[in-house]
């Protein structure tokens, strides 16, 4: 049986089944989408590349691929408290096999429902390692986009959930890929905080997911608004308790996707509200936004019991 040629591809797996949405003029299946943009809205768009053997085994079943993938991407939308429009995929395959295709379209096609995001377009390609990159967009109130910057002195820093199950259970993920249950939802079905992120534009001053861990990602807030970030290691909500010899993997390990962000002092009422409106277990006040000089800003610290902790490394690094 003769291998699908890229447009059977496309028509096959990829041109059915997928959320629709009214704001979209022309999906898939054109050189282009076309997006009819809503009055006084900016547009945020993210790209997210996952790569076989490095961002998820190899040998995963498609459908877990593509739901991580999906959902890893969508999570910048979030951070910066933009509501998800759409998604444009780019699939490298070594090979077009049909039952591959079939679970990964299937695995897309769940979560796209689960997001409500409509598939735009995209691209298919040949090569020697299987790639899939998401290009993610999304609808923002003009100039009220969460970004790295805005943190200063005084504030607190909050966490929406708790963190390190996802690089708790990598191991297992790497030795039964296949294993797809309530300890691997947070690595394959990371959640996403689409719709906390968006009430957060009126409350945050800044905000990150957390992707390469939480030392690491937050040193990003703290280099791009010139402060330093203080944690206070008995508050960070984690999967083990601090005496667990894996503590630690939890603030570095990374895969989490929940949102760090930073807030006045006065917001704290209004964001445990709004938290426990859309059920975040977890949303807890974690730290504080210290003042720098320019030349002493970006730092990190996690102090425990007034005693600074130290770390052999903060996240995951690509290169």
């Amino acid at each position: 049986m003769p291998r699908p040629s890229e447009f059977d591809l496309i028509r096959d797996y990829f041109t059915r089944g997928f959320p629709q949405a009214d704001d979209v003029l022309l999906g898939i299946g054109d050189d282009c989408s076309l997006v009819n943009p809503p009055l006084d809205m900016e547009l945020a768009q993210s790209i997210d590349t996952q790569v076989a053997g490095v961002h998820f085994p190899a040998n995963a079943p498609a459908h877990l691929i593509a739901a991580r993938a999906l959902r890893c991407a969508v999570s910048d939308l979030a951070a910066i408290g933009a509501v998800p429009q759409g998604f444009h995929l780019a699939l490298t395959l070594p090979e077009s096999d049909p039952s591959f295709l079939a679970e990964f379209a299937r695995g897309l096609r769940q979560t796209a429902h689960e997001l409500e995001m409509p598939l735009l377009g995209g691209d298919t390609t040949r090569g020697s390692v299987l790639t899939v990159t998401v290009a993610v967009q999304g609808w923002l109130p003009q100039g009220l986009g969460l970004r790295r910057t805005g943190a200063v002195a005084g504030q607190d820093i909050w966490l929406s959930g708790k963190i390190g199950a996802a690089a708790l259970i990598l191991d297992e993920v790497l030795k039964t890929p296949d294993r797809d249950d309530a300890a691997t939802a947070p690595y394959y079905h990371p959640q996403v905080h689409v719709s906390f992120g968006h009430v957060l534009l009126s409350l945050a001053t800044s905000a990150i997911d957390i992707s390469d861990g939480l030392l690491q990602d937050a040193r990003h807030i703290a280099r791009a608004s010139g402060v330093n970030l203080e944690f206070d290691a008995n508050a960070i909500p984690t999967s083990v308790p601090r005496e667990h010899p894996q503590w630690t993997q939890c603030l570095t390990g990374g895969d989490d996707y929940q949102l760090l962000f930073t807030a006045p002092k006065d917001a704290e009422d209004r964001i445990l509200a709004c938290a426990q409106t859309i059920n975040l277990d977890h949303c807890t006040r974690v730290g504080k936004v210290i003042a720098a000089t320019e030349s002493d800003s970006g730092n990190i610290t996690v102090i425990a019991n007034g005693t600074p902790l130290n770390f052999d490394r903060e996240g995951y690094e690509h290169f």
